[in-house]
């Protein structure tokens, strides 16, 4: 059996905290556990590599955030799987070096290899669509692994849900949309699921969000000094206003009936709001454990 290595980039924490939850009910379990040099070669020693950076004294904060280490880790057999909140378009540069890193352990014919033999590398993208509609969100992947790859010149994706092969390096993409499976995001695939069965709580949480949501409230407030006095009002500047996202909201409500004080990743972690059999009976959940089923099963080393 093949020791499979598998990137999955993710735009933020909620992502990577569904698809944590996704693989379980696949039979994954976690690995976070695991002491970094005992992880299959070529990941140990990157991973060594990037977390020897965020201990240098020298670093200043922006490059320490910008370290490649991964949000969390599962396994199944011989299937490592490394998820990781990389953010949206700020983070393209970060996602290109660490695709570029994976191309270079790749050998060309007749180069000595610098894996071990048996050893399938792949990464793959998870991106949500919001307003921009499934084929610009691939656009935007197919340039960023064009700038990134030499060897690429043309489109690699066209739709949803492909798997394609650079130099043996598997890369997959899969772009979360609401029911038209076109625009959209992770929470249009969320909320439904955890709302079922809880409709009356999230009536209810949705009705306070409508009732004391004041959109004035999204500028924060910031203390300046002035004159010698220390002064409090309230931002006007576009920039320093909060994003709400009242699907996030909703869950962050109904998650803390469950678990007080925790983040929308622990709701999404452990709230019993979303459950092995709503995954299981879920039409869009069921498309994202085919996909992932495939990418995770192509083998690389026979084709």
């Amino acid at each position: 059996m093949p020791t499979q290595i598998i990137i999955i980039l993710c735009e933020g924490p909620h992502d990577v905290a569904f698809i944590c939850r996704i693989l379980k009910v696949n039979g994954f379990r976690s690995n976070e556990s695991v002491k970094l040099g005992s992880y299959p070669k070529p990941i140990n020693d990157i991973l060594k590599s990037e977390f020897e950076k965020t201990n240098v004294e020298e670093l200043n904060l922006q490059e320490i955030r910008n370290s490649l280490l991964p949000s969390n880790t599962l396994i199944l057999d011989e299937k490592h799987v490394f998820l990781y909140s990389m953010g949206g378009d700020s983070k393209r540069v970060v996602r290109q070096n660490l695709l570029k890193t994976f191309r270079s352990l790749i050998p060309d014919e007749g180069e000595i290899s610098a894996i071990p033999e048996n050893t399938n590398l792949s990464i793959l993208y998870f991106l949500d669509s919001d307003e921009k509609g499934v084929q610009q969100r691939l656009l935007e992947i197919n340039e960023e692994i064009i700038e990134a790859l030499d060897e690429v010149d043309f489109n690699l994706f066209e739709s949803n849900s492909e798997i394609k092969l650079v130099s043996k390096l598997k890369l997959g993409s899969f772009i979360f949309t609401g029911e038209d499976n076109n625009l959209g995001k992770l929470e249009d695939i969320l909320n439904p699921l955890m709302r079922s069965e809880n409709e009356v709580m999230f009536d209810e949480a949705t009705l306070f969000i409508d009732n004391h949501f004041n959109d004035e409230r999204l500028f924060p407030l910031k203390i300046t000094l002035t004159d010698g006095n220390i002064v409090e009002n309230r931002s006007t500047r576009r920039g320093d206003r909060f994003n709400f996202d009242k699907g996030k909201s909703l869950i962050g409500i109904a998650g803390q009936i469950q678990n007080s004080g925790s983040s929308n990743v622990v709701c999404i972690q452990k709230s019993d709001l979303l459950t092995h059999e709503k995954i299981s009976n879920s039409r869009k959940c069921q498309e994202i454990i085919i996909f992932l089923d495939s990418f995770i099963n192509f083998d690389t080393l026979k084709h």
